[in-house]
């Protein structure tokens, strides 16, 4: 971590992050936890018992219009919301019909991906608080050829548009910046030097391809002189 003046700007806090706010798409699971078994059939499948609590999971996704199409209630607006207000929103609604009950409401759709010089995939948001640094080393390391200052992050706003940010990842303000935590959909893109040279990483690879050179202009000078006489 390096002392860089002017990359990033440190007005936002780490600590004082906003939340993930769905958006259109997200999908959510919905645990509805109630000891009443009789009316929690009318809302959910897929349900198990523990100690005489039934649990039930099931999913939904926010459409165009921002709600959630939930059983027996109708429409639950969504759109905008963190989860622990969709958990508030949402058990909000259930408990006026099961007011014994319980809800807990996560995002599915959390992942982020990486593609370059750091490995290619497509991995889990296993935590709200997962950073730049973390999301790298999931995916490997770094390759010797990577270039640390200008690393690409692709997220969508709220409004569905698609903002590019590039930044120095060796320089110290990126714990201040807002995207030092990943969100869900994030992708990160490691690049080459510019003018990388056939992709040497050692002096042994350079040794290498040195000698590769010379013993390949030796074999055609030989040659040449050969044929020639």
């Amino acid at each position: 971590m390096q002392e860089k003046a002017g990359k990033i700007p440190d007005s936002l806090l780490t600590d004082t992050l906003p939340d993930y706010i769905l958006r259109v798409g997200d999908k959510l699971a919905v645990n509805l936890i109630t000891l009443d078994q009789e009316s929690k059939s009318l809302f959910m499948s897929g349900t198990s018992s523990t100690e005489n609590v039934v649990t039930d999971l099931s999913f939904y996704s926010i459409l165009p219009d921002g709600n959630i199409q939930f059983p027996f209630v109708g429409k639950i607006y969504l759109l905008g919301l963190t989860t622990r207000q969709a958990k508030d929103t949402v058990e909000k609604h259930l408990k006026k019909i099961i007011p014994d009950c319980e809800v807990e409401v996560s995002l599915v759709n959390s992942y982020f991906t990486i593609i370059g010089l750091a490995g290619t995939g497509k991995y889990a948001l296993r935590n709200e608080k997962m950073n730049i640094f973390q999301a790298l080393a999931t995916s490997g390391n770094l390759q010797s050829f990577s270039d640390r200052t200008k690393i690409h992050l692709l997220r969508q706003d709220e409004k569905g548009k698609t903002q590019i940010k590039t930044f120095d990842i060796r320089n110290k303000q990126i714990m201040n910046s807002e995207f030092y935590y990943l969100q869900p959909n994030d992708i990160l893109y490691v690049q080459a030097f510019n003018g990388q040279f056939f992709g040497v990483e050692s002096f042994s690879s350079i040794f290498s391809t040195v000698t590769s050179t010379f013993s390949l202009a030796y074999l055609i000078y030989y040659y040449t002189g050969s044929l020639s006489k």
